[in-house]
């Protein structure tokens, strides 16, 4: 099995230019694979749910079977795969930041079925971010498989990330720009091909398996007196207020849950599994991601501004009670529903007391408010408009949308910092920087931060002996020296090329790259940081600045972001010490 493995990855990196054709063969493969795995994804899960009717008010029938499989999905997210909680995308931004962009291959089939379990059992949650996870995985894998240079590993996991937003919403467009502003972190990206054609690819899939199809109904809205838009800035007001609102009680209940249960999260699964249960009595939509209640909301076929009240609170507690306990589900689909509802009650009392002004209808408020609330949860402004002109292919109610998605967004930052998605890394004591801290980064320098004890081979090494050396270590660059002095680098996934092509004797001098992008000991973390954004690579040698052939360290992002996170806590613990002695002396003087 090894020889034939050896054989094939010989025939596709044979030269860069079979490299460069292998990476487009894998993109395109990539973007196949996530449209079937998101077309049987939620076909399985449909016919689960439609089985055991988990998808209407409960039974006996339904609490019994979707007690079961939300017990063995938390089971397996609680004591085997950790990683499976949640949507997962928190999870994609540390492996593409930290990791080099590298999934398990066993991660990403445990997510496939945690995901099956635990959303067929009919939790509040979606299967869109799960979708972008397992897709990732994918992508991340053909990488890892063919041995390709971190930077087209990074590049395939984006590309997965793309073909899964594509497949599950089929919006191509949407998902190049989630994945470049929220999953890479950069609309300027150099992986933009590769993630459109990723994109296109799983989007055709979708539709040669299903056939012609759209999330929701075509809607035909427009703005018709310039007096409405007063109702539309609201819904932004309302959107900045609620969607911060929903990411703090969803992470209280997360800490909550955690010091409360401590080793006991399946406990916590379990009982919001059952309180969702009970809610289904109240009304089925809060069931599952809300699909069919989102439809007829945005197709004016909800008008009673009581019920759809009711649909907004039972919705906004079912979701955060869900994603707080930790099984694996995403957040897309449950986020439209909760802003679209918030956008139609607005509608609706507006209808009610202003019915000379609110002249659209419902659906209109509906719609905006979906992108509006999505922006005041996810922060992706361009991804929360393109998402909607894509999902209901209306473009004429474009002013209020850019209106309430403006507000929401401007306002949300201002009363809570980053998306859900950040603050429940933080939350979990993982900080990936963000332009905000830069202050942080200027004031660290790479000499408080980099490894010491470097692992590195000889110019004069064959590949063959560097091969032996390196087996089983997951470090995936090292330094090259000549005569105990910095001679150049060289990346894992190049040793392991050469392999496949049989260059067992050639030196490592050949193949290792010359060209140094080092850094200096008494340089900044965040120019350290630029450094390894810009070049698209994985560590910086440290050198001398009285010799910069004198290898002293190696500094990855995996250390900035260590790093910087203990000094984020330094810094946090010394605003509240200060702010408690500052309340003390304020006391003292009162008391004086």
């Amino acid at each position: 099995m090894n020889n034939l493995k050896q054989r094939i990855l010989s025939i596709f990196l044979k030269n860069k230019h079979n490299e460069e054709r292998t990476f487009l063969a894998l993109s395109i493969l990539t973007g196949v694979i996530c449209g079937f795995v998101t077309v049987s994804l939620d076909f399985i899960i449909h016919y689960i749910t439609d089985f055991i009717g988990t998808n209407k008010t409960f039974t006996p029938k339904a609490f019994a079977l979707g007690g079961l499989l939300i017990f063995v999905s938390g089971w397996l997210t609680t004591r085997k795969f950790p990683s499976t909680a949640g949507s997962g995308i928190p999870s994609i931004k540390i492996a593409l930041a930290v990791h080099h962009g590298k999934i398990s291959l066993k991660e990403t089939i445990a997510k496939f079925f945690t995901t099956i379990l635990s959303l067929s059992s009919g939790i509040s949650l979606g299967k869109e971010g799960p979708v972008v996870t397992i897709c990732s995985g994918i992508g991340s894998f053909f990488g890892q498989s063919f041995h390709l240079s971190k930077k087209r590993v990074k590049a395939l996991l984006a590309v997965g990330s793309a073909g899964g937003i594509a497949a599950a919403f089929n919006t191509p467009i949407s998902a190049v720009i989630f994945t470049m502003e929220e999953i890479v972190g950069d609309l300027n990206t150099k992986s933009l091909g590769p993630i459109v054609i990723g994109a296109v690819v799983a989007a055709i899939t979708g539709h040669v398996l299903l056939g012609e199809r759209a999330i929701f109904s075509q809607v035909f809205y427009k703005l018709t007196d310039p007096k409405e838009l007063i109702f539309y800035v609201i819904i932004g007001l309302v959107a900045a207020i609620t969607g911060p609102t929903w990411v703090l009680s969803t992470l209280k209940l997360r800490k909550l849950s955690r010091q409360v249960l401590k080793n006991h999260r399946l406990t916590m699964i379990l009982m919001a599994f059952f309180i969702i249960g009970l809610l289904s009595y109240i009304h089925p939509g809060v069931l599952g991601g809300g699909h069919l209640v989102l439809e007829k909301a945005l197709s004016s076929k909800i008008l009673d501004w009581k019920v759809i009240g009711m649909l907004f609170l039972l919705k906004f507690f079912a979701t955060s009670l869900c994603y707080s306990s930790g099984p694996s589900g995403g957040l897309f689909m449950p986020t439209l529903f909760v802003g679209a509802s918030m956008g139609s009650f607005i509608g609706a009392l507006s209808h009610q007391f202003f019915p000379e002004i609110a002249t659209t209808n419902i659906g209109a408020y509906a719609l905006v408010g979906m992108g509006a609330y999505f922006v005041a949860v996810i922060r992706a402004p361009f991804t929360s408009i393109l998402m909607v002109f894509e999902l209901t292919r209306d473009y004429h109610i474009i002013l209020p949308l850019m209106v309430a998605n403006v507000i929401a967004y401007m306002l949300s930052d201002k009363i809570s910092k980053g998306s859900i998605y950040e603050r429940i890394s933080e939350q979990d004591g993982i900080h990936l920087p963000t332009k905000e801290d830069e202050e942080i980064l200027e004031s660290v320098t790479v000499e408080d931060a980099y490894q010491k004890d470097v692992l590195s081979l000889k110019q004069s090494d064959t590949i063959g002996q560097a091969y032996i050396k390196l087996k089983g270590n997951p470090i995936s660059g090292f330094p090259v020296l000549k005569n105990n002095r910095l001679y150049g680098v060289i990346a894992k996934s190049d040793i392991m090329a050469e392999m496949v092509r049989k260059n067992h004797q050639k030196l490592i001098k050949d193949v290792c790259e010359k060209k140094i992008i080092k850094i200096y000991p008494d340089q900044s973390l965040m120019v350290a940081f630029h450094r390894l954004k810009r070049f698209q690579i994985s560590r910086l040698p440290v050198v001398s600045r009285l010799d910069d052939r004198q290898l002293i360290g190696i500094i990855t992002a995996s250390d900035i972001v260590d790093h910087f996170g203990h000094k984020l806590a330094e810094e946090k613990a010394k605003i509240s010490l200060e702010d408690e002695d500052y309340e003390k002396k304020i006391l003292s003087e009162d008391l004086k």
